[in-house]
């Protein structure tokens, strides 16, 4: 009589669905996410805008971009001098000023988180419409 042996190897593993995702065990940890997001921004042209943008949980990089270009990780933002990023990293604010804004700055504005160790990259975005004034209307179309 002739015996068969066959070895079984048995995996188990835990997932649990959360509000429609799978959550591992990796995921234990605090992830990223918005604390505060840009919002849609209407100013004249002349005024001085702040796109917030405040993250919780803070591990990856973040950046803006202006209709797809990213601005870089700098406070001072090269190529925009009228730009800056205010940020203080402790608190995970990210928040994007404009001065003197123009009809040049009129764009979708995105603040990236990028990825990092058990996060996955997020992404927040606003469109900055810039108006013209009265004054501005005036000045362009009046005759000598």
């Amino acid at each position: 009589m002739m015996f068969l042996v066959t070895k079984f190897c048995c995996f188990s593993i835990v997932v649990t669905a959360v509000c429609g995702r799978y959550v591992t065990s990796s995921d234990a940890e605090p992830q990223q996410t918005f604390r505060i997001t840009p919002n849609d921004i209407e100013a004249n042209q002349g005024d001085e805008v702040v796109l917030r943008c405040e993250i919780e949980h803070l591990a990856g990089r973040v950046q803006w971009t202006k209709d797809g270009f990213a601005l870089g990780f700098s406070n001072e933002i090269v190529g925009y001098p009228r730009f800056s990023l205010n940020q203080n990293h402790s608190d995970g604010v990210y928040n994007l000023r404009i001065t003197n804004t123009s009809y040049d700055d009129a764009a979708l504005y995105q603040c990236q988180v990028g990825p990092a160790k058990h996060n996955h990259p997020i992404r927040a975005q606003a469109k900055l419409t810039v108006l013209a004034t009265p004054k501005d209307l005036h000045a362009k179309y009046s005759r000598a």
